[in-house]
């Protein structure tokens, strides 16, 4: 259809040029109506100038014509190279959205056939603008929020405020269990370098099989047995859901995954998070019943004076550069994902009353996105920490996601590894100013089994023990009873 219509187009254009062409060749058949003169269109004013640096809290850039003009779908306006969100006001001014972080370099591009001039028969010429935004200022402990949740139970803001406390000092050492519910990986940690995690991480990935003889999240023994012992205890949700309806009213767990469809995607699912945010849908009647068996674990938890650092939905965004979303929370953008996390804060605090969690959003840093970035943010009002998941071939710092994540946060949230495989050096992190609230190693599968003094991303024994023996690193014989 739309192909059809753009054909059509195509050819009432070359046939009026080519009737104007026979008119001017014949003077004796000159036409009865005037005919119109091409107008040229030019920029008068931008908000932004060349070489500019401004605030990175700027949203909005506003370039303004003069004549009258309208935006074309087919090529659309860009910063850094990625489309950005546009629209007209007032006539002849064009505004492009857009999500800054700070002390970064942007170019934002309106190519030639981009904005055209109303009754010009022109388009504006192609526009260029180059800028930076300032440098963000350094984060701390008193610019820090407070937790977004104000009925927070005594036990959580205590947490809270110690992890603040620790701010550009010390780093929390952490783990994740094996798979799901356990302290085996934490443990096989123990062994090799004589310390237990601060936090201890557990995964609801295998809730549908809750209640099987080898897999009960009820069974709150292991995370008791972190915060009995004065660590903290973390949550995360590798979230399964049905592929399809039949799926759904089947019951058939073999066809729930997580991971949007792919080509090499083990177990994807076609399910649809845009119905799952409507009222009314299968989709989004399944959501909530998972959502009420998770906040009935986290309830055991609330009444056992458990906080829990609570971190779903990770991994929104997948792979800005390459890939995509990589689960169905973040398969159709930044809107609906947002909405999720807002409905399942609704759920958990205000329905179920939970006030033991402290939300963690996990954003996905690539260098060249941090706008992105940004954008996906559910927003500081709706999170009290942000992490980042990084996989690096090096102990460097990371300091360029660091300042990335405090740029989005305007410097009011903690940031934090939320998940690692070889382990960030706790030396080089305080020496760049790089000051994450903690790490997160992920297990290797089955490690307290296999045995051996080296885990699957190559932390040895020797570098596992100097970054937990490091001056800069809080484990969990070193941390205070928050009961």
């Amino acid at each position: 259809m739309l192909q059809s219509l753009y054909t059509k187009t195509i050819a009432l254009a070359v046939g009026s040029a080519l009737c104007a062409a026979a008119v001017a060749c014949d003077e004796d058949h000159k036409p009865d109506w005037p005919v119109q003169e091409a107008e040229a269109v030019a920029l008068s004013s931008a908000s932004v100038a060349e070489g500019a640096e401004i605030d990175p809290a700027t949203t909005e850039i506003s370039l303004v014509y003069d004549h009258a003009v309208a935006l074309s779908t087919i090529s659309p306006i860009t910063l850094n190279g990625q489309t950005v969100a546009t629209e007209v006001r007032e006539g002849s001014t064009v505004i492009a959205k857009v999500a800054l972080a700070a002390g970064q370099a942007y170019k934002l591009h309106v190519p030639a056939n981009a904005v055209a001039g109303v009754g010009t028969l022109t388009f504006a010429p192609e526009l260029t603008v180059n800028f930076t935004t300032k440098a963000g200022a350094p984060v701390g402990p008193a610019e820090i929020l407070g937790l977004v949740n104000a009925d927070a139970t005594e036990q959580t803001r205590k947490v809270y405020d110690f992890i603040i406390q620790q701010h550009g000092k010390k780093i929390l050492s952490g783990a994740m269990a094996n798979v799901n519910n356990n302290n085996d990986f934490a443990g096989w940690i123990k062994t090799v370098t004589g310390k237990d995690v601060a936090i201890a991480g557990y995964d609801f990935i295998h809730l549908p099989e809750s209640g099987q003889d080898w897999i009960d999240y009820s069974d709150i023994s292991p995370a008791k047995e972190q915060w009995e012992a004065n660590g903290l205890v973390s949550y995360m949700w590798h979230w399964r859901v049905p592929t399809d309806k039949e799926a759904y009213d089947s019951k058939d767990i073999a066809r729930y995954g997580a991971r949007a469809p792919g080509s090499d995607v083990e177990d994807p699912t076609e399910f649809d998070i845009r119905e799952a945010v409507k009222e009314g849908t299968w989709q989004n009647e399944f959501i909530l019943s998972d959502i009420d068996k998770v906040a009935a674990v986290l309830k055991q938890l609330q009444e056992e004076g458990i906080p829990v650092i609570w971190r779903p939905l990770h991994e929104a965004a997948g792979s800005y550069k390459y890939s995509g979303a990589w689960f169905w929370w973040g398969r159709y953008g930044d809107e609906p994902t947002k909405q999720l996390w807002k409905l399942m804060y609704d759920r958990l605090v205000n329905h179920h009353g939970l006030n033991n969690l402290i939300w963690v959003w996990t954003a996905q840093y690539e260098e060249g996105y941090e706008a992105q970035m940004a954008a996906s943010y559910p927003g500081n009002d709706f999170c009290d920490i942000v992490g980042t998941d990084i996989y690096a071939d090096n102990d460097g710092s990371q300091k360029a996601a660091y300042d990335a994540l405090v740029a989005m946060t305007g410097g009011k949230r903690l940031v934090t590894i939320s998940e690692t495989g070889l382990i960030q050096n706790p030396d080089k992190c305080f020496a760049d100013g790089a000051n994450w609230s903690w790490f997160n190693l992920w297990y290797t599968y089955d490690k307290h089994v296999s045995g051996g003094t080296t885990d699957g991303f190559g932390n040895t024994a020797e570098s596992l023990k100097a970054v937990f023996d490091s001056e800069y690193v809080i484990n969990r014989d070193q941390m205070p009873s928050f009961k």
